[in-house]
């Protein structure tokens, strides 16, 4: 028999994809972070495998919801700031401000921590999915450490 087969076996096929769609709710951006709760609280008692995944999931879209929310305001301020000084050179009607295209690249920044973060939740859901164990890095050794989840000896 293959590691994977093993692997596989370990956790069956019901937990397997709670534990993926937990960590796959990460495109919902917020609402995500409910199936997670969800998955969480009906398969504590049957399933420790899923369970477990949906928590860590559920922490890291929570961490990622005010990720996003302060790579939004930390943005709206930068853009704000600068626009102040492009509104008081007088351009002709026709021509955008100087730097104003700078400025709307910069809101690639703020897209570009959500696809990774999307990425990464993503890949969750595939490694779970395969029925191994994921760890998102620091949440899971946090999880076990802070005592909100043990595994079982």
């Amino acid at each position: 028999m293959s590691e994977n087969e093993i692997v596989t076996q370990e956790h069956g096929s019901e937990a397997r994809l709670l534990a993926a769609l937990s960590h796959a709710s990460v495109v919902a951006e917020g609402l995500g972070v409910l199936v997670g709760v969800i998955v969480y609280v009906t398969q504590r008692e049957k399933s420790k495998y899923a369970a477990f995944q949906a928590l860590q999931a559920s922490i890291f879209q929570l961490i990622g919801v005010g990720a996003m929310i302060a790579c939004w305001v930390c943005w709206t301020i930068g853009f704000s700031v600068a626009l102040i000084p492009m509104t008081s050179v007088p351009t002709p009607s026709d021509q955008t401000p100087p730097g104003f295209w700078l400025l709307m690249g910069t809101m690639l920044i703020p897209f570009a921590v959500m696809g990774v973060w999307a990425l990464y939740g993503l890949w969750g859901a595939v490694r779970t999915w395969q029925g191994k164990d994921f760890r998102y890095i620091g949440i899971g050794a946090a999880l076990e450490r802070t005592g909100l989840w043990k595994e079982e000896e």
